[in-house]
This record gives C-alpha cells, sequence and structure tokens, in this order.
C-alpha cells in the first residue's frame, strides 16, 4: 500500500513536470510570435509610404521574392492575421495547462474565477440591446 501511495506521488510530480514544460514552452513560443507580428507590422507601415506600382523584396525563409506592393500587403496581412491565430491558440492552451496544473495541485477552485472568456461582439449587442430595454422600461 506505501509503495502504491509513493507511484502515485511520483506519477503526479511527473504529469505537473510536463504540464509546467508545456506551459513554458507555449509561453516562449508566444513570445517568437509576438516578434514576428511586430515585423509584420513594421513591414506593413513601411508599405504605407510606398506607390501601389512600386515592386519590394519580401524575405521568405531565406530567400528574397520581388512582388509588387499590393501583393506584398496581402501576403503579409495574410501571414499576420495566421501569426495572431496562433498566438491566441496557444494561450488557450496555456490557459487550459494551467488550469489542470492547479487541478493537480488542489488548487482549482481558489483559481476557478480567473477562467473568464470576454463576450463576443454578437453577445456584446445582445446585452446592450437588453440594457436599452431596461432602461425605457424605467423610464
Amino acid at each position: 500500500m506505501e509503495q502504491e501511495e509513493v507511484y502515485n506521488v511520483i506519477d503526479l510530480l511527473r504529469k505537473s513536470e510536463v504540464l509546467g514544460e508545456k506551459v513554458l514552452r507555449d509561453r516562449d513560443e508566444v513570445v517568437q510570435m509576438d516578434r514576428i507580428r511586430n515585423k509584420n507590422r513594421e513591414a506593413l507601415n513601411a508599405l504605407k509610404n510606398k506607390a501601389e506600382d512600386d515592386s519590394v523584396y519580401l524575405c521568405t525563409g531565406n530567400m528574397f521574392f520581388k512582388h509588387r506592393i499590393k501583393t506584398a500587403r496581402k501576403l503579409i496581412q495574410d501571414d499576420q492575421t495566421n501569426v495572431n491565430d496562433h498566438i491566441e491558440t496557444l494561450r488557450r492552451q496555456i490557459k487550459n495547462n494551467v488550469q489542470k496544473l492547479q487541478e493537480i495541485e488542489d488548487k482549482g477552485e481558489e483559481f476557478s474565477k480567473f477562467n473568464l472568456n470576454p463576450l463576443s461582439q454578437s453577445e456584446m449587442n445582445s446585452f446592450n440591446t437588453v440594457l436599452k430595454s431596461i432602461h425605457k422600461m424605467k423610464l
């Protein structure tokens, strides 16, 4: 019986270490993706000053390609969208892994209040509609 408890404790420690490593790895990846996002933002700002019929070189991997400004802007904006989506996915993964880690440490109840999500645009519009109706009823 005692040996089984030791194995359970070791298993919990292993699980918490694995989750902790995932959280740290994902946070590092968020930082790297944020750097890419900032570079894309700088590139888009630099393209604002160029004429539409000009061409620019874009670095893709370790090769340069010449593109028209319109095409370059679209490529960078598409990349920016992909980077933003990836960052949001990583943040959700971090949040879930931290929650699992807290459950392993029996602190899940203490931090459950922090697992809030913002209202979507449609939810916010519905909420505003309800508030306006309540306001009209008071008058």
